[in-house]
């Protein structure tokens, strides 16, 4: 299966952003239970997420972005890459 990248930057207020953020990390474990999760990864000060996500296609890649709780609430914008390992 190909990998995709997906980054999700913080876009609204940081109360409101917390709950989220949260959510979206209970999110992540669901998708590294049902294999779909190669890694992810927080940026330090707090405005994003970085993920690997392992599955089908990109149309499987854009619907797991959407359903982030931190874009469901609109705190979140996303973008995905297609993104290949490469091996030394």
């Amino acid at each position: 299966m190909p990998y995709y990248a997906r980054t999700i930057l913080v876009t609204g207020p940081p109360d409101e952003v917390e709950a989220a953020s949260a959510a979206h990390r209970e999110h992540l474990r669901a998708l590294q239970a049902a294999g779909k999760l190669r890694v992810a990864g927080e940026f330090k000060n707090g405005d994003g997420f970085l993920e690997v996500l392992d599955v089908v296609d990109l149309h499987e890649a854009e619907a797991l972005a959407r359903e982030s709780p931190l874009v469901e609430a609109g705190l979140g914008a996303w973008m995905i890459r297609e993104w290949i390992e490469l091996e030394f």
